[in-house]
Parts: structure tokens; sequence; C-alpha cells
């Protein structure tokens, strides 16, 4: 059972945020509303019995990673605690340029980054990984091996981030069950 009580109403404030932020994007190559990710993260952290602030970082996670929401604009609504662990597992895309930054150099980030971070960004990383990972599954068993052209690299590198994360994670989580299920569903992926 779930030891913590959830307000309704600072959920749906979080949520309606999420859905104008997210607005007119979809999960990619799919025509699944992005929404239903940051929603299914937050499932996931409160089906785990984690707190209010991170169940409502679940639904934010990807703002500001995502969206035109600027981190000042996430704590004016939502406050301090919410916005630095929204920021936790925020990859920074760009060069302080505006170039592009490689795909490899933010997932190595990421990973390093979850082997450092408080442990409810560790939980929001593994909640949100989880969530991508089983996508992925399903997508395998429907679609098959093509699903892996939707990125901009292969099976290879997302498997070995993915095995790499979940294995920081569970270093970092011990038996938390949450870390575990996502090391099992990475299991899983490998032999899809």
């Amino acid at each position: 059972m779930n030891p913590h009580r959830y307000d309704p109403r600072r959920y749906q404030v979080a949520l309606e945020f999420a859905l104008r932020a997210h607005e007119g994007q979809f999960r990619k190559g799919s025509d699944i509303p992005y929404i239903t990710h940051p929603v299914a993260v937050s499932a996931i952290l409160a089906q785990y019995g984690y707190g209010e602030d991170l169940v409502i970082a679940g639904l934010l996670h990807d703002v500001l990673e995502d969206t035109v929401v600027t981190a000042l604009e996430l704590e004016k609504k939502f406050g301090g605690d919410i916005t630095s662990l929204v920021r936790g597992v925020t990859e920074e895309k760009t060069d302080g340029r505006g170039f592009p930054r490689p795909w490899e150099i933010r997932k190595e980030e990421a990973v390093w980054h979850a082997g450092l971070a408080e442990e409810p960004v560790v939980a929001l990383k593994a909640a949100d990984a989880l969530h991508n990972v089983y996508c992925l599954v399903r997508d395998l068993r429907v679609a098959g091996n093509s699903i892996w052209t939707r990125f901009k690299r292969g099976k290879e590198q997302q498997l070995d981030y993915y095995r790499r994360l979940s294995s920081v994670i569970r270093e970092r989580l011990k038996d938390n069950l949450l870390a575990l299920e996502l090391y099992e569903a990475v299991n899983i992926l490998e032999k899809v």
C-alpha cells in the first residue's frame, strides 16, 4: 500500500501544464501523443509509492528538455523542489551556441549523472527508462526490428545505453523494486 496521499488538484494542474507543453508532440516514429509517456512515468512512480513531488515531477520530467518551458517558469508554477527533480533528468540537447550535442555524449552524461544524483532523481530516471524500455519491447513484438530505424543510433547503441543505465541505477538503488524491474525489463529487451 502506498503511504502517500496525493492532492488531486495539484496533480491536475501539473497534468494540464504538461498537456499544454507537449501539445502537438508524438512519441518517436508513431502517432501516439507524447503526453502518454510522462503520464506513464508518473504512474510508475505512484505505483512504487513515491511522494507527491516526485509523482508530479514524473508528469513534468520532459518539459525542460523537449518544450519551450523554462526552468524559471517551472519553478514559479511548481516550486524549487519539483524543478530540481526535473532538471536532474534533463539532457542538454544543444551547446552554448545552440548547436546539437552528440547523442553519445548526452547518454554518457545521463549514465554518469545517475551514478551521482540524489536518490529521487535516480528513481525518476528509472521510471523514465522503464517506460521507454517497455515501449521498445512492445514495438519490437508488434513491428519487429524495423523500429530501430526511428533512432539516430541503432539497436546495439540503444541496448548498450539501457544496459549501462540500468546497471548504475540498480547499483544506486540496491534492491529497490523499481530498479529491479528496470534491470529485468532491459534483459527482456535484449532477448526480443
